[in-house]
């Protein structure tokens, strides 16, 4: 996989991204069709991007860093977990600068520490400001 791919810390995954086995190992290596990866703006006009995982091996993407903040498996879980998480930085902060939500946080791989590789998708765990 492209090696200028950042990782999110609390990397958020789609229900059936999740339900997958070996999903590391999916992110890792080879072409997976099905498998979206959602990442900071490539510019001012997106709030997010939403990128096949294929496509990151073009010679465009291996020059550019990628800032990937969740993977869905299906292009249809990648726009609801956009949704979801465009709305948890606007409740948040009242904006959808997603960048300044989520801050600087990233790793050079995905972390599995203790077998989790998401965030959990629960209003106890949102950070919402008051």
């Amino acid at each position: 996989m492209n090696k200028n791919i950042r990782w999110y810390r609390s990397l958020y995954l789609g229900e059936e991204a999740r339900r997958k086995k070996n999903i590391g190992k999916k992110l890792e290596g080879g072409m997976h069709p099905r498998l979206y990866l959602l990442a900071l703006p490539s510019n001012r006009a997106n709030v997010l991007d939403i990128l096949p995982q294929p496509v990151l091996s073009q010679t465009h993407y291996q020059k550019l860093p990628v800032y990937v903040v969740g993977v869905a498996w299906t292009k249809r879980e990648a726009m609801e977990l956009a949704g979801k998480l465009v709305m948890e930085a606007y409740k948040a902060t009242g904006t959808t600068d997603m960048a300044a939500y989520l801050g600087d946080d990233f790793l050079e791989s995905p972390e599995f520490s203790d077998g989790r590789l998401y965030r959990e998708w629960n209003l106890s765990s949102a950070r919402i400001t008051k």
